[in-house]
């Protein structure tokens, strides 16, 4: 994981790059291999390590000799520590105070903070350093405010709040109202008859709050789309938008018409976006980077067919992918500053079917590479990340990639594990439970996978045998998914054959 260095203090970037390590690291660290990777001594080891372990999401920081690893309370994880320490950061504080309010001096927002002048003016050079690199916007000292392109200056308070902020939260409590403007996002969505998810929702409110607060205070973007005027045409009599209305030229004092509409949704007005593909029928057969809608369409259909593994989405998929194109960082999916939970969804599949993954970006880039575009690899994962998890049923597909193994439950007493197996677990596997006298491996090989027993067997090649000192179903069903996971990995192993 890439840290944007000049975004933190030194002491900062040592807890950063020591929650990097303890989450992403390949194998378990140890203190001298930590302190060499960090770059400092034993003693602040120990700081950091302290510091790390009093963040609530963290349950504990166990020292198994000779290695570190952190362990988190089970309704948190690594997205969580992260976005605490992103919250906890000066550099963050100073960007969301001026984003709520306009200082007239650097006194002024020193006091805010309650820091001095000197460290203030010092945290307003090295953030400036992250702001100019990143977004193209620096904190003008004069004017106390930060000064860019508009787009940008939307881009990094988008990022920021839906990174900082749980889904749950509602920052912007003082500012605007959540209901009012909740039911403003689902009357729009509904208008352009797009699927949206719970996370597209939440990422739409937080962007259509930031763009309103911003335009509240005279910042434009200065384009009225059609869309807007469109979605315009169709609400302006209906009651509850006409009740919207009202809320909004009380609270902001300005309409909420086209322009309105357009500054609060513009990055998903643009017009060459597809938000619907029968809709916008116009754009499918639009080049973006070299590729259309309808060439990644014929792409995910050629995994189809490749793969034996429909994506019964795949139109949604292709839409997805061509607006990410266009979007850029703009798009849902490159929602953070900090913390990029694509890295380790990627790295899962890597790990489990590394044969499988290397597949779908072949085929993926397929399209780009004919037409002589080279995307760089964040860009490639970036797509890869949209195909997989956005892949309706995908770990269903890759399970039923190999026949449905046959097991056999071979236990002592009533079969009462093998019978709950065969209710639990019989959508994946085909159970059956051992009932005759006589137990004849040469026989059950012949017509089983695995067998799961308590008892021990006669071992013979052509079959798995799993044995069982305690046959519960709890145990029973662990063994089971790592068996047939080890299955696939090895089927997926094999080269996927050409058309």
């Amino acid at each position: 994981m890439y840290i944007k260095q000049n975004l933190f203090s030194n002491q900062q970037l040592r807890g950063l790059k020591l929650a990097v390590l303890l989450n992403h690291g390949e194998e378990p660290c140890d203190y001298t291999h930590i302190c060499r990777h960090l770059h400092c001594s034993f003693l602040t080891l120990q700081t950091e390590i302290a510091h790390l372990a009093s963040f609530g999401e963290v349950r504990a920081l166990p020292y198994v000799e000779p290695h570190l690893e952190v362990q988190y309370r089970p309704e948190f994880g690594p997205q969580k520590l992260f976005q605490s320490i992103l919250n906890e950061t000066p550099s963050m504080r100073l960007v969301e105070a001026l984003f709520y309010k306009d200082f007239d001096s650097l006194e002024e927002l020193a006091e805010a903070l309650f820091t001095s002048l000197s460290t203030l003016k010092r945290l307003i050079k090295r953030t400036n350093v992250y702001l100019q690199l990143g977004f193209n916007c620096v904190i003008n000292v004069r004017s106390v405010r930060i000064v860019g392109p508009e787009h940008s200056v939307r881009l990094l308070y988008l990022k920021y709040f839906t990174e900082v902020y749980d889904n749950y939260a509602w920052p912007f409590l003082d500012s605007i109202n959540e209901i009012a403007l909740t039911s403003l996002v689902d009357m729009t969505a509904s208008k352009f008859s797009h699927r949206v998810t719970h996370s597209l929702f939440a990422y739409l409110k937080i962007m259509s709050a930031v763009n309103l607060i911003r335009f509240s205070k005279g910042y434009r973007v200065n384009e009225v789309y059609p869309r807007s005027c469109s979605l315009y045409e169709k609400l302006k009599e209906d009651p509850t938008f006409l009740h919207l209305s009202e809320l909004f030229w009380r609270d902001f004092g300005k309409p909420l018409d086209q322009v309105a509409l357009s500054e609060m949704f513009s990055t998903y007005f643009r017009q060459d976006l597809i938000l619907n593909a029968e809709l916008d029928r116009q754009n499918t057969d639009k080049e973006v980077e070299g590729v259309t809608y309808e060439d990644m369409l014929e792409t995910l259909e050629g995994i189809e067919n490749r793969f034996g593994m429909p994506i019964a989405n795949k139109s949604e998929i292709s839409l997805l992918i061509y607006n990410a194109l266009i979007l850029k960082e703009h798009d849902i999916y490159e929602n953070f500053l900090v913390y990029d939970y694509r890295e380790p969804y990627i790295a899962y599949f890597n790990d489990s079917y590394p044969k499988l993954l290397e597949a779908f970006q072949e085929a993926l880039l397929a399209p780009f590479k004919a037409k002589g575009v080279e995307l760089a690899k964040e860009r490639q994962n970036h797509l890869l990340y949209i195909l997989l998890v956005n892949w309706d049923n995908l770990f269903f597909h890759i399970s039923r990639a190999i026949d449905k193994q046959k097991v056999l439950v071979v236990e002592k007493g009533t079969c009462n594990s093998g019978q709950f197996l065969i209710a639990y677990a019989g959508q994946y596997f085909d159970i059956a439970i051992h009932e005759h006298h006589q137990i004849d491996m040469h026989k059950i090989k012949e017509e089983y996978d695995v067998v799961l027993t308590d008892q021990t067997l006669e071992v013979v090649d052509g079959v798995d045998i799993i044995y069982f000192s305690q046959l519960v179903p709890s145990i029973a069903l662990e063994k089971l998914n790592k068996f047939l996971k080890k299955k696939i990995q090895k089927h997926f192993l094999e080269e996927p054959e050409e058309e």
